[in-house]
């Protein structure tokens, strides 16, 4: 916004704050006290000299500029730190579902190359049984990645030829998006849009690639694969964990229309969202109420920008500014002279002193004038001249204290929401290394050629090569890799790491609880700890057994090796409290740790995976999903420390599946 616009929301905004206009308002009372008592003075005062009436109104005035430079910097914070707030929930709204959407630009690439669904699109005139196979294995599918609610398999004419979902009667489709995947040169086509292949909803959100016959069978097109993702769904659950009491979050099209909203009964789906593209805080009115809101673009992930949606936050006005109350009143007091507090504001009760000072004087020097000439009613005036003084100094102190209460209370809430944002990052990302190895486990070759008595090298290197093609989709993991019931690795995806081939897995115990799962739902992972698999680092190592098609027997394994190190990295990083400029505030860091401390990924140079931090007790006591934050010193430096341990996402760590609570921490220097 330019300086006439922001001008404009400072005269709009500054009623809607309680203290402000609190403040304000005793201002102006006494200041018109002050002139009251001042013209009493020089009618009944005649004795005394007229420059001691003019120190008075110099000093008057000078307090005067310091309640208009005071009023407007508290505006001034108020509004900043409502623009800070409401844009970052506003980017994570718009950020964690991006990030999701990332995942399943991979899915439907590989899932598209499945075997038993080329095998099954090759048959003209497929059998019941056939048939019944291909759904079963959709249904396989969605019980990992619970995040999709429908699967359609259609051949190149637009024909259903399977599909998940029973209620779902569409047979053929002329929808332009079949079209449009068959002839693409991506690898995917993403569809946000009404589609009577999902008739049912308002709109589907369709994640398509085209199926092509292996080279074997002469690379021809086969058809589509089209995977329905769970839209409402998903941002329902990134609301309910983003929106306050009366707020309102939505995420908008590429036309600024609503395609989801926490609250439709106001911002209903397909409205068009007026003074959309206008950064900053900006008004918007919707059914007769006044709400101040403001819209992010995503920031995009490992060059995924979906559809070019925006996440919009609305808060109403009237309790846009309302007072918080997580800091107590020592911790604001002392960190006044902090760094997170405007210099412009400290220098104003500076100020204030040097004024109540000079008032001092003057007051001491009409008392010695009076006295001299014998102007003894002009005492009572200096004497409510110095109580006016002492008053209005105490409402700068008062004023800018309580300033000073809500930056600090701002900072514990920002901390513990990042704090949060940090682990629900994780937690969603390694759902989906939970969904991966389980898949995979279900690979057709994968399972016909472990169960071979014997394997021949060109058996060994079909298994490499199906590896190396799914690790080039999914790139959060340095390696993949298969082993036999014994536990020796036969095949691996990364080629700098054949040596490995013919080793027995490391960690027998986990293996050996690996190849006892029996079932396609459950799997194992290893302690967070170095593993030779990924160079000597720490990480976490998912695993699950692999069993033969016909008779169900484990055959072997599969073991795939997270990238933690930068991909922990990035999560924190991408948690962290940034500037206008949007970079990483100085000085802040943030963690992950296990319930003992136990360092997993760290932003401080000094504090490696595998050591253990020394910090209070209680964090580590935290019950899942619950959040914390507090002022406390860290290796003799004051921090502003958020915590949230790790809830888990959809079916992940929330089931019985797997238990490993991991508690998020964010430091930010005050």
């Amino acid at each position: 916004m330019d300086n006439k616009d922001i001008s404009t929301l400072h005269a709009s905004c500054i009623r809607f704050m309680p203290l402000v206009t609190q403040y304000n308002h005793t201002f102006l009372s006494l200041g018109e006290w002050w002139q009251k008592v001042t013209l009493i003075g020089k009618i009944n005062s005649h004795s005394v000299t007229p420059t001691l009436i003019d120190d008075m109104e110099v000093t008057r005035r000078h307090f005067k500029e310091l309640q208009a430079n005071l009023i407007n910097n508290l505006v001034k914070e108020n509004i900043r730190k409502l623009e800070l707030e409401c844009s970052a929930r506003a980017q994570v709204a718009i950020d964690i579902l991006i990030r999701n959407l990332f995942e399943r630009t991979a899915d439907v690439g590989f899932l598209a190359t499945d075997d038993d669904i080329r095998t099954f699109l090759r048959e003209s005139t497929p059998t019941e049984q056939q048939h019944q196979a291909i759904v079963d294995r959709l249904h396989e599918y969605t019980t990992k990645y619970s995040v999709y609610d429908e699967i359609l398999i259609l051949d190149t004419q637009g024909r259903v030829r399977a599909n998940l979902d029973e209620t779902n009667q569409v047979v053929n489709s002329n929808d332009p998006l079949i079209r449009e995947t068959l002839e693409t040169t991506q690898p995917y086509v993403e569809t946000f849009r009404r589609s009577n292949l999902q008739s049912g909803r308002r709109a589907a959100h369709i994640f398509s690639a085209p199926i092509r016959d292996d080279e074997q069978h002469g690379g021809n097109l086969l058809g589509v694969l089209c995977l329905c993702f769970r839209f409402e769904d998903e941002v329902n659950g990134i609301f309910a964990n983003l929106v306050g009491e009366d707020e309102i979050i939505a995420i908008l099209d590429q036309n600024n229309r609503v395609i989801s909203s926490s609250n439709e009964q106001i911002l209903p789906f397909g409205y068009r969202v007026s003074g959309s593209g206008q950064s900053g805080i900006n008004f918007i009115e919707l059914e007769e109420q006044n709400f101040l809101s403001h819209q992010n673009k995503t920031k995009g992930y490992q060059g995924y920008n979906g559809l070019n949606w925006l996440g919009l936050i609305l808060r109403p006005v009237q309790k846009a500014f309302a007072e918080k109350s997580a800091a107590t009143k020592s911790d604001a007091v002392q960190l006044q002279r902090s760094s997170i507090f405007s210099k412009t504001l400290q220098n104003i009760a500076y100020r204030a002193e040097r004024v109540v000072d000079d008032l001092s004087l003057v007051v001491l020097n009409g008392q010695i004038v009076s006295a001299k000439r014998n102007a003894i009613e002009f005492m009572p005036v200096l004497e409510e001249i110095r109580t006016i003084g002492y008053r209005t100094k105490g409402v700068f102190d008062e004023s800018i204290d309580d300033l000073c209460n809500t930056v600090v209370s701002s900072l514990l809430s920002d901390v513990q929401f990042q704090a949060f944002l940090a682990v629900d990052i994780m937690d969603r990302n390694l759902y989906e290394r939970a969904n991966d190895v389980r898949w995979w486990a279900l690979t057709s070759c994968f399972r016909e050629i472990l169960a071979q008595p014997l394997r021949s090298h060109q058996d060994d290197a079909t298994l490499a090569s199906v590896l190396e093609y799914i690790n080039g989709l999914y790139t959060v993991y340095t390696n993949l890799m298969l082993f036999d019931s014994n536990g020796t690795i036969v095949a691996v995806s990364n080629i700098d790491e054949n040596h490995l081939i013919g080793q027995t897995m490391p960690d027998q115990a986990v293996i050996k609880k690996t190849l006892a799962v029996s079932d396609s739902k459950h799997y194992t992972v290893s302690p967070f700890t170095a593993t030779p698999l990924y160079n000597g680092q720490h990480t976490y190592l998912y695993q699950t057994s692999i069993r033969a098609q016909h008779n169900n027997k484990t055959v072997g394994g599969i073991c795939v090796v997270f990238d933690g190190k930068p991909e922990f990295l990035a999560m924190l990083q991408d948690s962290l409290p940034r500037d206008n400029n949007q970079q990483i505030l100085n000085g802040a860091f943030g963690l992950f740790t296990d319930r003992h401390g136990l360092i997993i990924a760290s932003t401080k140079p000094d504090l490696l995976p595998g050591q253990t931090l020394q910090l209070e007790s209680h964090f580590f006591q935290l019950e899942n999903g619950e959040r914390d934050s507090v002022i406390l010193q860290y290796n003799g430096d004051q921090y502003a420390v958020g915590a949230a341990m790790s809830k888990g996402y959809r079916e992940y760590k929330t089931t019985g599946d797997y238990q490993n609570d991991v508690l998020a921490l964010i430091f930010v220097p005050v």
